[in-house]
């Protein structure tokens, strides 16, 4: 008996894993599809509450504080029954510099969360082929990151839009760092590494 008539045919490398024995594409993970639209879903919903907030501008933030002095006078140091036009009777310029200045915070945490929401889109992107480690990392950096403004705006007396997309963006981010780490998309990752 020849070497060639002993030795078993050789098919080129050994691929790991039961899916590749069989020569089939290893399945997607629904984990995976669900991480990425949690993590898209995170993002329109920052994006959405920020793109309120500069439509609103300063009328948003007369509103807001507005809001505020008449829910919660004590919070901004005031007499409990004082009224916005109370204090806008008394203080033309101070009220517009108020009013400034709160449309100047709600901006900052709103581009903020545009720029985190931004990288989360790209991540997200990144990471729906092929489930790669350094885009997982990178979305969990990013949601987590993410998080701080939105946590800012939920601590905050808020208008209740910006609430209510900051909340879908913060239970949304929460639920992108969790999936970006369960076994179904680590096993397709290392699946998806080892046929190339």
């Amino acid at each position: 008996m020849s070497h060639y008539q002993a030795a078993p045919a050789h098919h080129g490398p050994h691929p790991a894993g039961p899916a590749s024995h069989s020569g089939r594409a290893v399945r997607r993970p629904g984990t995976l599809t669900a991480l990425v639209w949690t993590t898209v879903l995170s993002a329109v919903a920052a994006i959405i509450g920020a793109v309120l907030v500069f439509a609103g501008g300063e009328d948003m933030a007369e509103d807001n504080i507005n809001d505020v002095i008449q829910d919660h006078p004590d919070i901004v140091g005031l007499p409990s029954g004082t009224s916005a036009a109370d204090i806008k009777a008394l203080s033309g310029p101070i009220w517009d510099e108020m009013i400034s200045d709160r449309a100047g915070t709600l901006s900052a945490r709103a581009g903020f969360a545009i720029f985190t929401a931004v990288c989360l889109l790209i991540f997200a992107l990144a990471a729906r082929k092929k489930a790669a480690v350094w885009a997982r990392v990178l979305i969990t950096i990013s949601a987590v990151i993410a998080l701080f403004p939105h946590l800012l705006i939920l601590g905050d007396y808020e208008p209740d839009s910006v609430m209510w997309t900051s909340r879908a963006a913060v239970f949304a981010a929460i639920a992108a760092i969790v999936l970006c780490w369960l076994p179904p998309v680590n096993r397709f990752a290392r699946a998806q590494k080892t046929t190339g």
